[in-house]
């Protein structure tokens, strides 16, 4: 098999600084030998370096499956199904399972979308591969949105080349170190056919998120709860202790694969099989191994939200005291979405959280709540727009990206409790709470004015006996109101896109 192998790790300190560009590019000796290699200018082996590349990349007449993940080294915001077709004219073609819209698009660019652009292959540490001019399926995950962020979604665009065969690429991530592989598709496979089995995959499995995971008979994991091409998986040990463990995935044409092995209990898993009748991914290489979709014990329907009352309790920030305050939700029609009131600062404001069907549980995600007037204390006024942004309290850390959110899970059966935690859609993190935060603009990446109000460990406890008290307060237009309010004082709070 020919192979083309990066050797910069093969570099020693005696090499002459001078020669440290040819060692980076030199070619593995099953192209040619010592003799070639220094017959040549350092110029003449960087070409000839990337020459074989090229020739590797094009001469797959049907393209390369590219299971690409952004989220930088945690790449913990899923994978993305792409194929790719490299062309002599350094054109390329992709297709991806994920829709997508540009940060200046109007339109989103919808799964299956054919989209052309250029490439090139390039010497920058070590040979590069770069998606050279814009392709929104690649450089969404990529590009900055908003003045505040500079990362995007942290993905990459351009991408240093380790190792090539004819039929697998070893990329690194140039920005962000993602270690990721092209891999080179039979004659057979037809794209339109393949992306739409991805598809097919996604939309058959997706309403069975809670998975149960089973070697033969023996549970391996309690609980693997599927969101958006990452599962999180849950063991407990003799202890009562519960670790998580969160992994990337990608849909193939049969099911999903795991971005790398990975073990759970001491079960290693990574290449997965639906079967729509069994509501079960069975392990491609082990029929043993399964995850198998039943519904919790504590799942409740969309209506037992509507049809109890509720105390909600929370902690504030900034030396204020806890309080509780009653609440009721009411469903947004024709959604899986409610609703509930939620006092701040003198205001109701009204915000949305999403119901979760196969778990039953309920999720607060960042969103836009309302515009408010503020009055300054000298009598002037500004427009300020208030956001809803999980909160991480121990690191300081608000999250503005629609991604971020605190997911309910139960505590107490009946009277049913509720607390939060962290959706699992982060890393690094242990969202427990939201802030409301103020900004100049709808747009999160505006200028920040500052907090409002801070709620930490939410929870909210249902009400068993009913009441024949009516809720006196009234929907307030938000847009209209005019308030001398003072936001707190920040300093501790830092902002993250991801």
């Amino acid at each position: 098999m020919k192979k083309i192998n990066n050797p910069f790790s093969k570099i020693t300190h005696s090499i002459a600084a001078t020669l440290t560009a040819v060692a980076l590019t030199t070619l593995n000796a099953c192209y040619f030998n010592e003799e070639d290699i220094f017959d040549q200018s350092t110029s003449q082996r960087i070409e000839t370096a990337l020459n074989q590349y090229s020739d590797i990349l094009t001469k797959a007449t049907n393209g390369w499956l590219f299971e690409y993940y952004p989220g930088g080294e945690d790449h913990d915001i899923g994978g993305v199904t792409l194929l790719v077709r490299f062309s002599d004219s350094e054109n390329v073609t992709v297709v991806s399972d994920t829709k997508v819209q540009g940060y200046t698009d109007t339109d989103e660019t919808e799964a299956g979308t054919y989209v052309s652009s250029k490439y090139t292959l390039k010497q920058d540490q070590g040979p590069v591969l770069s998606f050279s001019t814009y392709n929104v399926l690649i450089h969404f995950w990529a590009e900055p949105r908003g003045g505040l962020d500079t990362d995007g979604y942290e993905g990459d665009f351009e991408f240093v080349i380790v190792s090539a065969t004819d039929t697998e690429i070893t990329l690194t991530g140039k920005k962000h170190g993602t270690q990721l592989y092209l891999k080179r598709l039979d004659d057979s496979v037809d794209w339109d056919t393949y992306i739409n089995n991805c598809l097919n995959i996604r939309n058959l499995s997706q309403d069975y998120g809670t998975l149960v995971g089973y070697n033969a008979d023996n549970q391996f994991t309690p609980s693997a709860y599927s969101q958006e091409n990452v599962i999180t998986f849950s063991t407990t040990d003799t202890q009562g202790t519960t670790t998580k463990t969160k992994v990337s995935f990608t849909y193939t044409d049969v099911g999903i694969r795991l971005y790398d092995k990975t073990t759970v209990n001491g079960v290693q898993i990574y290449d997965f099989a639906w079967d729509d009748n069994t509501k079960t991914f069975t392990a491609v290489d082990n029929a043993d191994i399964i995850l198998r979709y039943e519904q919790p014990e504590d799942y409740v329907d969309i209506d037992f939200y509507t049809d109890n009352s509720w105390t909600l309790y929370y902690q504030y920030n900034f030396g204020r005291a806890d309080t509780t305050e009653n609440v009721s939700f009411k469903r947004i029609e024709g959604t899986d979405s409610l609703q509930m009131e939620i006092t701040s600062s003198g205001l109701e404001f009204t915000i949305r959280c999403g119901y979760n069907h196969t778990t039953g549980m309920i999720e607060f995600n960042t969103q836009f709540v309302a515009r408010v007037i503020l009055m300054t204390t000298d009598g002037a006024t500004m427009n300020a727009y208030i956001h809803l942004c999980p909160w991480d309290e121990d690191n300081g850390t608000m999250y503005l990206t629609e991604k971020a959110g605190i997911v309910s899970y139960t505590t107490q059966m009946s009277p049913r409790i509720l607390e939060f935690t962290d959706n699992g859609r982060l890393s690094g993190s242990t969202l427990t709470g939201f802030v409301f935060y103020a900004f100049t603009q709808n747009d999160r990446s505006s200028e920040q004015l500052g907090v409002l109000e801070t709620y930490g460990s939410l929870k909210l406890t249902q009400q068993i006996t009913e009441t024949d008290e009516e809720d006196q307060s009234t929907d307030e237009d938000t847009d209209d109101e005019t308030k001398q309010l003072s936001l707190r004082d920040d300093n501790n709070i830092t902002s993250k896109y991801k």
